[in-house]
């Protein structure tokens, strides 16, 4: 399989330099099938060097669509009016990148790499597993 690409607009603000509109490359391998990157240009263009990249769990952006998740770096919650809010901290800052709901989660959905039933199955046998670690069964 090839890797998912795709160059969105976000809206990107952060308390050091305001706010503004980016291209943001959301990037998924079927080689690192876990993982996401989000890849931000410079504002003189990819040519000009000095891009930034964050990579992370699928999982933060699937799961941050819905309800409020992740506790370190990266930090993925529902936004206004159909947006999704992606939160990165760094030790050089933190900024906000807002994009639109139906678009990451129509990315999302080229990622998917296990059929549908699959994902339910090991859910679900995950889920009976740490009932068991846990004493809840």
């Amino acid at each position: 399989m090839k890797p998912v690409e795709r160059l969105v607009t976000a809206k990107v603000s952060s308390p050091e330099h305001g706010a503004g509109r980016l291209l943001v490359g959301l990037r998924h391998d079927p080689g690192d099938p876990l993982a996401v990157r989000l890849d931000f240009a410079p504002a003189a263009g990819p040519d000009e060097g000095g891009a930034a990249t964050w990579v992370f769990a699928r999982s933060l952006l699937e799961e941050g669509v819905v309800v409020a998740v992740g506790d370190g770096d990266v930090r993925v919650r529902p936004g206004d009016e159909g947006e999704t809010d992606i939160e990165l901290v760094s030790l050089y800052g933190s900024c906000v990148v807002r994009l639109r709901t139906d678009t990451l989660c129509s990315f999302l959905s080229l990622t998917e790499t296990r059929p549908p039933e699959v994902s339910t199955r090991i859910r679900t046998e995950l889920d009976r597993t740490l009932d068991a670690i846990l004493g809840r069964a």
